[in-house]
């Protein structure tokens, strides 16, 4: 009887890891380097990065990204700076999965580079529009470890999220974003509006104010 295909392809993922992992042999070691950089060039990945986290040579790794992109590799190996996660609350947000992503599937037994494939993988299967593109992704635990980002509780559903170092405020961004559609006083969900400044209370509880004025003034 033929084995599923989702059997043999994790029964192929383990004995990948095994390779990877419990084999000493210089050639195997090499030729497991060799996949990894493979697979990460074919996602995006630039040539520094590659090299870094595979320990293949930097000249072998700019001519595989030339062979498999079509282009020379980008310079560099991560983004320099934070700038591109803060324009947008829903790349912080994905920010926050990633490094949760990260923490959960931290295997001793994996390589760096297969860390990074097993996160990112994961990623694209959780999102349904992921924004974060490959070097992105790897540079999420890169801002955590050098201090810029760091772990913060929402004090709404108690999830734990990333953040800038020093921000204040204590809602996650899926919070805030809820709260954003709902009505300061009552709760209520308003109604859907057009880009500019965003609308705080519901029609209902705008006309109540000038009421609630009304009232307060003296006779």
């Amino acid at each position: 009887m033929q084995q599923p295909a989702s059997t043999t392809a994790a029964g192929a993922l383990r004995a990948d890891r095994a390779c990877g992992t419990l084999c000493t042999a210089d050639l195997c070691a090499r030729t497991n380097a060799f996949c990894e950089a493979i697979r990460l060039t074919q996602l995006g990945a630039r040539a520094g990065l590659v090299a870094q986290l595979t320990g293949i040579e930097k000249a072998a790794a700019n001519r595989l990204y030339r062979q498999i992109r079509g282009r020379s590799s980008p310079s560099g190996l991560l983004p320099f700076t934070d700038a591109w996660y803060l324009k947008d609350e829903r790349r912080l947000l994905q920010t926050s999965i990633v490094w949760h992503l990260s923490q959960r599937l931290a295997h001793p037994e994996l390589s760096p580079a297969g860390r990074l494939l097993e996160v990112y993988g994961a990623y694209r299967w959780l999102v349904p529009a992921p924004l974060l593109d490959i070097t992105r992704v790897a540079f999420v635990r890169q801002l955590v470890a050098m201090l810029d980002w760091q772990e913060q509780t929402c004090r709404t559903c108690a999830t734990r999220y990333l953040v800038p170092a020093g921000s204040l405020g204590a809602l996650c961004f899926g919070c805030r974003r809820f709260a954003q559609q709902r009505c300061r006083a009552c709760g209520t969900p308003l109604p859907r509006q057009p880009p500019g400044r965003t609308r705080e209370l519901c029609t209902r509880c705008l006309r109540a104010q000038p009421l609630a004025a009304s009232r307060r003034c003296p006779a």
